[in-house]
């Protein structure tokens, strides 16, 4: 204006952009979670799944967002939706009741959001059926069965016996075990425990004795198992119930016994091999009695192989028995089981030897006598005899002495031998005459020895009587020629 000299002027103009539906809803995570609990009612809330849309929602309806399901999850015996949505919150319900977890443990929607210009997006809601506790636990099998060998005393094995498994369709368990006590015999020699896996251990928690005629034949009781931590075991729906079957191993924990662990026996030394002395009897109760039992004797107490036993513990003489050796025999017998390592008994067995008037009396030591030449008739020697038999069986003194009659001429006419039954009886020798050394130097006198026995054993002993020298004879002059050789090298 006025050529560029004039006044100017201003002002704000505001310019507001009118929108148009360009924007189809969106579903910013693509995926949503959420989870309903089984077994619910009808109408039970599931989840909230929002979409968003950047139109104005000032303009029109724009950016109003409907939502639907457009694939729903279809319950196959009637043919329903099981899930309905709210249009307008997105909100997410049960349509149907009872969803069952282990039947279809999830479900995947898809959600359509539409704006009011009819733009859609979509979207998927992934639906996890949360489990309750509404299945019951089964064992795996009706009847359990273990063999198990008894205990060796007190002595308990530190390992399970039996592990038992249960299935049940619930996602968590919480299981617990136990047996019923009242439903067979042994059953408190036994518990169950839970393991870190859910199955159940059986162990055992007393003794177990093969040989206890109550528990030869095994043991048979029930367990239990419920999945609702014991708190109601009466309910059959969190109750489970099988058998166990324990059969028992013998094991070699008992040792043999003698029914006499001591016997004496008595044989005369002249009893013929072979002869029995006595029958040893023992019994192992492993294996229900039926043990093999080999018996021995140690000979270690038989030394010389005197006596056998036989398998079924018969004791007889094997070699000739001499009291006079040995008239005493403490041996020792031995059963050994066949269980592995084996187990030995030991039992003693005393076998007197009775003595038989088998021995010939003798000369009770070695008499040498000596007699002096010239010397008239007189009293010699006494002679006295022992045996080795017993004489408290009568096999001894008194003993009886007299010369051999099959002496020779000179013997008989030259001494006599008496009797003198002093004590247990003794010989008196004398001389009948007096002799001369340079004649003869000695003379040797039969004499028998017979014992009091029945039948009499009768010896010959022989006394050599020396004639002494005296000094009875002139010197004689005497000459002795001796040569003598030299020789020069």
């Amino acid at each position: 204006d006025e050529g560029g000299e004039g006044l100017v002027g201003f002002t704000e103009v505001q310019i507001k952009l009118k929108d148009i539906n360009d924007n189809a809803p969106s579903f910013p995570q693509g995926i949503y979670y959420g989870n309903v609990t089984e077994n619910g009612t009808v109408g039970m809330y599931v989840m909230t799944i929002k979409a968003q849309d950047n139109d104005d929602v000032d303009e029109g309806t724009h950016a109003k967002i409907v939502y639907s399901i457009e694939k729903n999850a279809i319950e196959e015996e009637t043919g329903l939706p099981i899930f309905d949505i709210n249009p307008d919150t997105g909100v997410i319900t049960t349509a149907v009741c009872c969803l069952d977890r282990e039947k279809t443990p999830d479900y995947s929607l898809q959600i359509v959001a539409t704006d009011g210009g009819g733009l859609k997006g979509t979207g998927t809601a992934s639906i996890k059926v949360k489990d309750l506790n509404d299945m019951p636990p089964h064992f795996t099998k009706d009847e359990w069965f273990v063999e198990v060998e008894e205990t060796d005393g007190i002595i308990l094995p530190e390992a399970p016996i039996l592990t038992v498994t249960v299935n049940d369709d619930d996602e968590i368990n919480n299981f617990q075990y136990k047996i019923i006590e009242s439903s067979g015999y042994g059953a408190d020699k036994f518990a169950m425990i839970k393991n870190n896996d859910g199955t159940g251990s059986l162990r055992v928690v007393q003794p177990l004795d093969f040989e206890d005629p109550m528990q030869i034949n095994g043991f048979r009781f029930r367990i239990q198992v419920t999945d609702n931590e014991g708190i109601n075991d009466t309910d059959k729906y969190h109750v489970d119930h099988s058998w166990v079957i324990v059969k028992l191993k013998d094991i070699n924990d008992n040792t043999p016994r003698f029914r006499r662990p001591h016997m004496e026996a008595y044989t005369s030394e002249n009893d013929e091999v072979g002869k029995t002395l006595v029958s040893f009897k023992a019994i192992d109760i492993d294996k229900a009695g039926k043990s093999k039992i080999t018996y021995m004797i140690n000979r270690a107490t038989d030394r010389k192989r005197q006596f056998s036993i036989s398998d079924e513990g018969t004791v007889t003489i094997q070699r000739q028995l001499d009291r006079e050796a040995i008239s005493k025999y403490n041996l020792e017998i031995l059963a050994i089981d066949d269980g592995v390592p084996p187990r030995t008994a030991t039992a003693t067995l005393t076998v007197e030897v009775k003595d038989v008037n088998d021995n010939a009396p003798v000369f009770a030591e070695e008499y040498r006598p000596i007699l002096l030449e010239n010397s008239p008739a007189s009293k010699i020697i006494e002679i006295s005899a022992i045996d080795q038999d017993d004489r408290r069986m009568g096999n001894g003194p008194p003993f009886q002495f007299r010369m051999d009659p099959d002496a020779d001429d000179v013997i008989r006419t030259s001494f006599k031998v008496e009797q003198n039954n002093k004590g247990d009886g003794m010989a008196v020798v004398s001389s009948l005459r007096s002799f001369d050394r340079e004649y003869r130097k000695q003379y040797e006198i039969p004499i028998v020895i017979k014992d009091s026995g029945n039948p009499a054993q009768t010896g010959t002993s022989t006394l050599t009587v020396t004639i002494g020298d005296v000094n009875d004879n002139i010197m004689q002059p005497g000459s002795k020629e001796v040569v003598v050789y030299n020789y020069q090298g």
